[in-house]
């Protein structure tokens, strides 16, 4: 569409070869139309509903579209079957893609752009700005007597557990360990999530997955390949948190102060 923007002599680029291949369909339109039922309508018409039509769908600025078309003709009348031709246009094309083509274009960069909200604070809340650093570790070689002196009920609900090099080995309930048999039980056979761990780059929206994944209430933080625990995040707080944000971001799109 470019190089037919550039051949007729118009500019080039995403939103200008958009309204010109749009003009020309409009245009196309309005001349099979006359075919059938002549004299049909008004090619100059049809010229500007395609091109506001079919830009909305290739730029996704559906009400831009229409104040574009407005003030290139300076009429009220044509600003109606422009808006209806919009509207459908965007309807069409969030039902069969879900966006915009420049939206996708955006995919192919690496943002996360899906409307026109915007979600880049999702970026910034990520888990190691949520994680508690503060978490107990004990060897997973550890004996259930031990483990049970030193953690005793009430002081932690979880502790992980490491391997000889200190790697992230899994979760143990509090609770579960004293529940459990003295005779013949083992740490490891207590053993949650250990093949399970949030990083601290993921975003909130990732870790909300990896919990619905896991079905678990807590997840430990790694570095990285060394599996070098560095911190503990609760599902709890994790909602907490995104529903905060989520809010706080509703306030400052409605104008409302928060208190």
């Amino acid at each position: 569409s470019s190089i037919v923007s550039l051949g007729s002599g118009f500019r080039g680029g995403l939103f200008f070869a958009s309204l010109l291949i749009g003009a020309l369909g409009g245009k196309l339109f309005a001349g099979l139309l006359a075919l059938w039922l002549a004299p049909g309508p008004d090619p100059l018409l049809m010229a500007i509903i395609g091109m506001s039509a079919f830009g909305a769908a290739v730029i996704g600025a559906p009400l831009a579209m229409t104040f574009l078309a407005l003030e290139t003709t300076g009429s009220l009348a044509v600003a109606g079957p422009v808006l209806a031709a919009v509207a459908v246009s965007g309807l069409i094309v969030r039902r069969l893609f879900g966006y915009s083509f420049a939206t996708w274009r955006f995919h192919l960069r690496g943002e996360t752009i899906r409307s026109a909200h915007d979600i880049g604070w999702i970026n910034d809340l990520t888990v190691g700005s949520l994680m508690r650093r503060e978490v107990p570790t004990a060897s997973v070689s550890l004996d259930l007597a031990s483990f049970r002196q030193r953690f005793p009920l009430g002081a932690v609900a979880r502790v992980v557990l490491l391997d000889e090099a200190g790697r992230y080995a899994g979760l143990a309930s509090v609770p579960e360990v004293h529940a459990a048999p003295l005779e013949g039980g083992s740490l490891t056979e207590l053993l949650h999530l250990n093949d399970r761990v949030l990083l601290p780059s993921m975003n909130a929206r990732v870790a909300m997955a990896a919990f619905e994944a896991a079905e678990a209430e807590a997840m430990a933080v790694v570095d990285g390949p060394g599996r070098k625990p560095i911190g503990l995040v609760t599902e709890a707080h994790l909602l907490r948190r995104y529903g905060e944000e989520v809010e706080k971001r509703r306030r400052e799109e409605s104008g409302i102060a928060s208190a």
